[in-house]
């Protein structure tokens, strides 16, 4: 089905969208977090991308990254044919899981549309820049990134919590997410067959949601993804390999 330039170049940009971002807030116990790479094919109207999503230690003790990749395939390269990459640098310790430092860069040479949050703790400030607009905002408690909210909710599924609602900092703005449970199905993917239980991530009054599909016996990790426009689905994602 051909779509036009304008609408690819939207698809591709929603790759790049939180697929997972809305958890909670901070966790209140200090805990060792699990690392995980996954990889995924996204799909919309017949165009494809690669999404890569890792969580590893980092250079100091409790400190964890997680980067999330994004590479145009096929005819899709001809609009962005560089790879999106998205960092979250964050700390498990005495206050729970905190944010540190969130990048962006969209693929592409415009470096406008990148963007850059540093969590001041001593000052009380995030620092984010987006499009080349400084911001100070207030860091208030539970406050993360939206790579960071990811793993929040991750973690706190794997502690038998709700997955509940964060504050996140998105584009120099901070925004409410909550999180609904729908149930539960079996779901088969490239990496597998998999019981999950679906969660709803959505901002009060947006047209705009996500379904994720998680797996308890893979400790709550993201099976598929189902970006939805006015209930339409916009862009799925599904896992075709999964490491612990």
């Amino acid at each position: 089905m051909p779509m036009r330039t304008h609408t690819l170049k939207k698809w591709i940009a929603a790759c790049l969208l939180p697929l997972l971002a809305g958890a909670t807030q901070a966790e209140e116990q200090n805990h060792n977090v699990e690392g995980f790479h996954i990889e995924f094919l996204a799909s919309y109207l017949g165009f494809k991308a690669d999404i890569v999503m890792t969580l590893e230690p980092a250079e100091q003790p409790d400190e964890y990254l997680y980067k999330v990749s994004t590479t145009a395939r096929g005819l899709a390269k001809l609009v962005r044919s560089g790879t999106g990459v998205e960092t979250a640098l964050f700390r498990s310790g005495a206050n729970g899981i905190e944010s540190l430092l969130y990048t962006l860069d969209d693929g592409t040479k415009e470096v406008e549309n990148d963007t850059r949050i540093e969590f001041d703790y001593a000052a009380g400030v995030a620092h984010s820049n987006y499009k080349g607009a400084p911001l100070d905002l207030e860091l208030t408690t539970g406050l993360v990134d939206r790579l960071t909210a990811d793993i929040i909710a991750i973690e706190r599924l794997r502690a038998g919590q709700k997955a509940g609602g964060s504050d996140v900092v998105i584009r120099n703005s901070v925004r409410r997410y909550e999180y609904t449970r729908l149930g539960e199905e079996t779901v088969s993917v490239p990496a597998g067959k998999f019981a999950t239980v679906i969660y709803m991530r959505q901002r009060p009054g947006s047209t705009r949601a996500a379904k994720v599909w998680y797996a308890p016996e893979l400790g709550y990790l993201p099976v598929k993804i189902d970006q939805l426009k006015r209930g339409d689905s916009q862009v799925v994602a599904e896992a075709i390999k999964i490491k612990r």
